[in-house]
């Protein structure tokens, strides 16, 4: 019987394999351990931060560490409420925590001890460094329905949005600011324009409830829901959705055309605080089962910072916070007014060397250039 003739390849494929494995096992080794060399002997700073601050602190980490190369930055975006949860309930540690909402670092942060510490909170203070405003995002290359009529005054922008051959996007008001103060909106909506002329308008928000999934309805045009307002961004530009409900900073940072909202509505203007006050939402998730937390009442837009009382490298993350309170024209360059000087929840109580950044003052002036 003839022998069948194998190729080179057939008959050496095993050893082949073997030695390729072996290169490619020694590549990664070689590579983990370059990485372990990059970051051998540098400080490395945790920061939670919400998913609205994800561009200007890449920025300042970007700043940061090019002046420093004996720093990584290691920012983690999140919905804020998320953001300050990766601390008090998870157990990370993080030495710099930027919450969309300076109010939610009370409750959750200086009311709260910390285990194991004597007593201690997890933060004593924290600082209102930047503003913002809520609008309505969309691409118009992707020419979404009746963006028209939206942007030309024909029609008010929930005459738009409830629509069921419209689809808009809202963030999560369980995880994520945005998410609460969009309702916000559509209460504020409700007493600004008083379409029913009636005591305790409900016709905006009940239009806009009319087809969210938090009402069973699951029909064309059903709004869509994620755990922070960035999140939506995709959708947005995958066409699956028309609209979101948006800072706008975000929206000024990734191109997107905007709706301005009125005064009364975007919770920009610290004159209608009091108007802003009248609107008290529920934060029930549509989409974590079961997690809820307490109503939010309406007020401006101000976003806190602080560094937590457990912070693993506190005295660098002095330093590097008083970087950002020293740079505001990177946050107004990128859409979002800041303070300076910031606003402190208590001067007394913060570092020594971040208080001549900060003034005890509720209503700070915006930075101007």
């Amino acid at each position: 019987m003839a022998k069948l003739k194998l190729s080179f390849w057939e008959l050496h494929k095993n050893k082949i394999y073997a030695v390729a494995l072996i290169a490619i096992i020694g590549v990664s080794i070689g590579a983990s351990l370059w990485t372990i060399s990059q970051h051998e002997g540098k400080i490395k700073l945790q920061v939670f931060h919400a998913g609205s601050l994800t561009v200007p602190f890449a920025e300042f980490a970007a700043a940061w560490m090019a002046m420093h190369p004996d720093y990584i930055i290691d920012n983690e975006g999140y919905g804020s409420a998320s953001a300050i949860r990766q601390i008090t309930e998870l157990g990370r540690d993080a030495d710099l925590l930027g919450s969309a909402d300076y109010t939610l670092i009370y409750p959750m942060m200086m009311n709260v001890t910390m285990p194991d510490s004597g007593g201690l909170q997890y933060a004593d203070w924290y600082i209102i460094f930047a503003m913002n405003e809520m609008g309505i995002a969309y691409i118009p290359e992707k020419d979404p329905p009746y963006l028209e009529n939206l942007t030309g005054g024909d029609n008010k922008w929930f005459e738009i949005l409830n629509r069921t051959d419209v689809t808009f996007g809202r963030a999560d008001p369980w995880q994520d600011p945005c998410g609460y103060r969009t309702l916000m909106v559509w209460g504020l909506a409700d007493d600004h324009y008083n379409l029913s002329g009636t005591a305790d308008p409900q016709d905006i928000n009940q239009s806009m409830y009319a087809k969210d999934p938090i009402m069973g309805y699951s029909g064309p045009g059903v709004t869509k829901i994620r755990g922070k307002e960035v999140d939506l961004i995709s959708l947005l530009e995958m066409g699956e959705i028309d609209y979101l409900f948006i800072y706008k900073s975000i929206a000024v940072q990734h191109g997107l055309g905007y709706l301005e909202l009125n005064d009364y509505v975007d919770l920009s203007n610290f004159t209608l605080d009091s108007f802003y006050q009248g609107v008290t939402v529920h934060r029930i998730s549509p989409i974590v089962i079961g997690a809820s937390s307490p109503d939010k009442t309406g007020q401006t837009i101000q976003y806190g910072v602080t560094i937590p009382n457990n912070a693993p490298h506190r005295e660098n993350a002095i330093e590097y916070l008083k970087f950002i309170l020293g740079y505001p024209g990177l946050l107004q360059e990128l859409g979002q007014p800041p303070y300076y000087p910031a606003y402190a929840s208590n001067i007394s109580k913060l570092p020594t060397e971040l208080q001549p950044y900060c003034v005890d003052y509720p209503f700070a002036q915006p930075y101007e250039k």
